[in-house]
């Protein structure tokens, strides 16, 4: 299912060679983080909410159902084929304005389960559909109109989210809130190295935060075993996973 973005002029971050590619975003106005912008370095993640979303896609085109090129505030919008292939940091995502800040990190337990990697998904679009909606609805920018009806993005998904710090002690990169793929891979092994990683182990897959019989409640995500959980087996004891957590 296709929803309807509404355009807006976007803020500092559009380079003026995309400037007449018009916008992919609501008139909703500004969020709380006006002058918060995407950093680049991360080396530690922190989930600090689950939630389950309606999900469904869309796509850059310029028709006035899918609602144009680029984010909220001008950003040339990021696909996941894009990512997947290397060729973008993250994936654009779009939901309420109200729901969370510009850039916020997401994690889909359904997608990285489908693709057995880590994806870096931020909430950097919206709509007129959206409004209102909250954490309950959320639209996964993806390459085509083919792609945007892909059954694992249309269903419910389960949703982390998290927060990221920076290798540097910087508050302003953490508070932005970004990573590149590439910057972020490199700030993971460096952080491997030292020991300094706050979140856990660096891992490349579930089973090494869930080492012998019973799940530790722990799941890979952007290198670092994490709270969390994608099945039962993962939990420990008689727990169970509920809604991304063992409970």
């Amino acid at each position: 299912m296709k929803l309807s973005l509404v355009p807006v002029l976007g803020l500092g971050l559009l380079a003026a060679s995309l400037a007449a590619l018009g916008g992919c975003a609501s008139p909703e106005g500004e969020d709380d983080d006006a002058n918060s912008a995407v950093s680049t370095t991360a080396d530690e993640l922190t989930v600090t909410s689950s939630f389950v979303s309606r999900g469904t896609g869309y796509y850059p085109s310029s028709s006035a159902l899918e609602g144009g090129f680029v984010d909220r505030r001008g950003a040339k919008l990021r696909t996941l084929q894009q990512f997947l292939a290397g060729q973008a940091d993250y994936v654009s995502v779009a939901m309420d304005s109200n729901a969370f800040s510009y850039g916020q990190h997401l994690r889909i337990h359904e997608l990285e389960a489908k693709y057995g990697r880590a994806i870096d998904f931020r909430v950097v679009d919206t709509g007129g559909a959206f409004k209102n909606r909250g954490r309950s609805r959320i639209d996964i920018c993806v390459a085509n109109k083919s792609a945007s009806v892909d059954s694992t993005i249309n269903g419910n998904l389960h949703i982390d989210a998290v927060t990221t710090a920076s290798s540097g002690s910087s508050s302003s990169s953490s508070s932005s809130s970004g990573s590149s793929s590439s910057s972020s891979s490199s700030s993971s092994s460096s952080s491997s190295s030292s020991g300094s990683s706050g979140t856990g182990a660096s891992c490349s897959g579930d089973g090494q935060c869930n080492p012998g019989n019973d799940g530790s409640g722990k799941i890979c995500t952007a290198g670092h075993c994490v709270a969390g959980c994608r099945s039962n087996a993962q939990c420990p004891g008689s727990t169970r996973c509920s809604s991304g957590q063992c409970k």
